[in-house]
């Protein structure tokens, strides 16, 4: 017998999240609950689902449900899995984790009270150029890097520019750029890398003027011993394709990613360019998120570790904010010393 999913938000994140298990062997059956009649409606006549709730906690109550997949705006996260792992279920949450590290925490300490698993959507951790990257890196391809920029060039500006919405706001969001597309690549930095061990961030609002919203460009330094990490994310690329890079340097070669390429991985070494074959798909996102889900319902189907755990998550999560304290403080945060995200 199969898995049956319950969906919490059926809006942008949670269509992919639907289709996702939709597509899976595991999953014998698709619920979902979003608050719009209109979009449950539209939903319910597209796909085949057990359940369309109005109310989430409808699902909450319904023991055939396995999974709850949380696809809702970051202040949500927290509250709907503390709810969900007390009604005995397994929960996937979409990034970040949550916005402080101490919801965090509590979110992994009910998980593990109910016994329940916990799956946290770092994505980009399993688009296969980015598995190809960790491969180079453990193996030792190009030697130690000294050097990494990581970027990311978007257009978020009509939900970021609209006041009413959530998306880059302080209290919902937990920050703005860096607290949403930011998590990607520093939680990149802490797979390839490790955590690092200071943090240095400077935040604009360049675009954006509704004065409850966050930045719209973070610019911030990861320092490791003997390597730097610089990340610039921007939301101001109106109209213009989204673009993402990842690049290092070492002293005898360097990897070149760009996601927007349909050949996006360029590997140097000793001078010469090594021809590199990797899966790829251009419409990376929901391709990359499709990829997490699936391992995640595997996973939990047949038992067996995540790749990503939620304390992973938890680490990326005390990253950012730390970054967010040096931002507003204008001070380099020394991780080992740093307890501003338990508040």
């Amino acid at each position: 017998m199969g898995l049956h999913v319950a969906i919490i938000g059926g809006g942008f994140v949670g269509r992919v999240h639907l289709e996702a298990m939709h597509g899976h062997d595991a999953v014998s059956a698709v619920s979902i609950a979003d608050s719009d009649a209109g979009l449950l409606a539209a939903t319910a006549g597209e796909f085949p689902l057990r359940r369309a709730e109005a109310d989430y906690r409808a699902l909450l109550d319904d023991p055939s449900v396995d999974i709850v997949d949380i696809c809702l705006p970051h202040d949500l996260h927290h509250p709907v899995a503390l709810e969900a792992f007390a009604a005995g279920k397994h929960v996937i949450a979409d990034k970040p984790i949550a916005n402080t590290v101490l919801e965090a925490d509590e979110m992994i300490a009910a998980a593990e009270a109910a016994d329940r698993r916990f799956y946290v959507a770092l994505n980009q951790r399993f688009l296969p150029v980015h598995e190809r990257i960790k491969s180079l890196l453990v193996d030792g391809f190009i030697g130690d890097p000294s050097l990494a920029t990581f970027m990311v060039a978007g257009d978020e500006l009509p939900r970021m520019s609209l006041p009413e919405h959530w998306k880059g706001t302080w209290d919902r969001a937990g920050g703005g750029a860096l607290a949403d597309s930011g998590t990607h690549i520093v939680d990149l930095a802490h797979d390839w890398f490790g955590p690092p061990t200071a943090v240095r961030c400077h935040l604009a609002r360049h675009v954006i003027e509704a004065p409850n919203k966050a930045d719209d460009t973070a610019a911030l330094i990861l320092e490791y011993p003997g390597l730097t990490v610089s990340m610039v994310v921007g939301y101001a690329a109106a109209g213009q394709p989204w673009s993402e890079t990842r690049e290092m340097w070492s002293e005898t070669g360097s990897l070149h990613v760009r996601l927007e390429a349909a050949d996006p991985l360029e590997v140097w070494k000793g001078g010469e360019q090594v021809p590199q074959a990797v899966e790829h798909d251009t419409d990376w996102w929901p391709w990359s998120v499709k990829r997490g889900l699936a391992h995640a319902v595997d996973a939990i189907a047949d038992d067996r570790p995540f790749l990503v755990t939620p304390e992973d998550a938890r680490a990326t999560l005390r990253t950012i904010r730390a970054a967010y304290e040096s931002a507003g403080s204008g001070s380099r945060i020394v991780m080992a010393d740093y307890e501003g995200a338990l508040e």
